[in-house]
């Protein structure tokens, strides 16, 4: 099954003895365009607490009946308990490193994981205070919230504006962008492969992608909410 990514905001988690908490944000990784973790606020019974869930913690999708309760394979004590990380972007390597011993969650890419020391590289003070940067928070964890007005540009130049993604449930994973375009006044919006993306500015908040404008006019497209059924999964 596949959603739109903001039709998961506000939905709850639920540990197998009560409701953990509400989903605020998504990180997702921009190498592999898959979620790492789901931005949980925890309410009252955790002093409003934030944590961060992977989705290695959540049930299979099967079990995800609906968009209310997402259930977990996780107790509210091992939540109550877990360390107490800022969540708040960016996220520190060893905050992630201890937050996945605690839960013991498999080891996720570089995760607690050792990095090159800017002693292996020759270069400009930039590129070492960039490499020193790495080696405490990983470069490619991004907020779903964040990116979600992002302008679009291919090689002419501005096309659109994203608006949301689609996301796989079997493995978490992001297959497309939903922008709305420059070429039409309806309020479908323009479905786009992430394989298309060419780069991404997080500094100016800007997606290149590859495809030309006649592309993008005959690219399919799909009301602004609602669920993708399999068959029409299986149209794209």
């Amino acid at each position: 099954m596949q959603i739109h990514g903001h039709q998961i905001f506000g939905v709850s988690l639920g540990a197998t003895d009560g409701e953990i908490g509400k989903i605020k944000d998504l990180y997702f990784d921009d190498s592999t365009w898959s979620i790492r973790y789901f931005v949980i606020e925890t309410g009252n019974w955790l002093f409003q607490r934030k944590v961060l869930i992977a989705p290695c913690a959540i049930e299979s999708p099967e079990k995800i009946t609906d968009l209310k309760v997402i259930p977990v394979h996780l107790t509210k004590d091992q939540v109550k308990n877990s360390p107490d990380i800022d969540t708040d972007m960016p996220v520190s390597r060893q905050q992630e490193s201890s937050l996945f011993d605690h839960y013991s969650w498999p080891a996720y890419g570089g995760a607690g994981k050792g990095f090159p020391t800017t002693g292996m590289f020759k270069g400009t003070s930039a590129l070492q205070n960039k490499l020193e940067q790495e080696k405490k928070f990983d470069p490619h964890l991004r907020s779903l919230q964040h990116i979600s007005s992002y302008d679009v540009c291919n090689q002419i130049g501005r096309v659109g504006q994203l608006k949301d993604v689609i996301i796989n449930l079997s493995d978490w994973s992001i297959p497309y962008l939903l922008m709305d375009d420059i070429f039409t006044s309806d309020q479908d919006r323009v479905i786009l492969e992430v394989k298309k993306i060419i780069s991404i500015d997080w500094d100016t908040n800007r997606i290149t992608v590859s495809s030309g404008h006649d592309e993008l006019e005959k690219a399919p497209r799909i009301n602004a909410s609602g669920f993708f059924s399999d068959d029409s999964n299986l149209s794209l």
